[in-house]
């Protein structure tokens, strides 16, 4: 692995980390779970990126209603 793909690893790693402080360890999982889909072979479909966005946006109204 080379330097660039380190950094950009860590800077990733990075942005998560700030996301679930902010708000919380929901956005963690969501990440994971598009990590985890991107990783397959055919990659995600439109309908996962589609409840990835869903769950994104029902994460976040959770977040601003509390």
């Amino acid at each position: 692995m080379d330097a660039a793909a380190i950094s950009a690893i860590l800077g990733i790693a990075g942005t998560v980390v700030t996301l679930a402080e902010k708000y919380g360890p929901e956005v963690y999982e969501t990440v994971v779970e598009a990590i985890n889909q991107s990783k397959s072979s055919d990659g995600p479909s439109v309908a996962d990126i589609e409840a990835i966005f869903a769950k994104c946006k029902a994460d976040n109204d959770a977040i601003q209603a509390s």
